[in-house]
Order: structure tokens, then sequence, then C-alpha cells
């Protein structure tokens, strides 16, 4: 990885602190980040799925599908995008993932 791959990661990383989001390290539960070809990727997974349901609407009941949870990945995705473009990045969204590409050259 060289120095300009190394400061974009580093520019997102804290951005997102700065917005109110807690990056953690490549893949895991939360907001991740991955280096990419083209930049990096910004993703979030939830915790475990009966946490989540317990504390934003009350215990999961089986059979229920996952509508309350689709709509919160795509609420966190909205406001994950929002602070990285509040914070002057370019970004392209890429099915669950955000793609933050460097800023063109000078």
């Amino acid at each position: 990885m060289d120095d300009q791959e190394t400061g974009l990661l580093d520019a997102v990383h804290t951005a997102l602190r700065e917005a109110g989001f807690a990056p953690g390290g490549g893949g895991g539960q939360g907001v991740h980040l991955v280096r990419h070809a083209r930049g990096v990727m910004v993703g979030w997974l939830p915790e475990e799925i009966d946490e989540l349901h317990a504390r934003t609407s009350g215990p999961h009941k089986l059979g229920e599908d996952g509508t309350e949870l689709a709509g919160l990945h795509h609420a966190t995705g909205l406001a994950l995008t929002a602070a990285l473009r509040a914070a002057g990045f370019t970004t392209e969204t890429h099915d669950d993932h955000i793609l933050v590409l460097p800023p063109p050259p000078a």
C-alpha cells in the first residue's frame, strides 16, 4: 500500500469518526473500511440480529422477514454517504457498500 492509499484510508476513517461513526477493521460488525483498487470501500454490518431487533423493535419473532433490517441498512448507508460527501469526498454506491474515490490529481 502506498502513501496515497494510506492517506485516503486514514482520511476516510477520520471523517467517519468525526461524523459520529466508529469504524472498525475490515469486514467486522459495525462500520468497516476495506482498501479497494479504486479507493476505499465503506460498509456496515449489524450486530447480532436478535440483539439489534431487541433494541430497535422488541424481541424478534420466528418467521419475521428482515424488512426492518433492510430499512435500517439503507438508512445507515444514506447517513454514511452524507457524512463522506460533507467531508468533501466523492462517492459511488455499489450494492451495500460505498466506494470513496481519491481526489483527482492536481
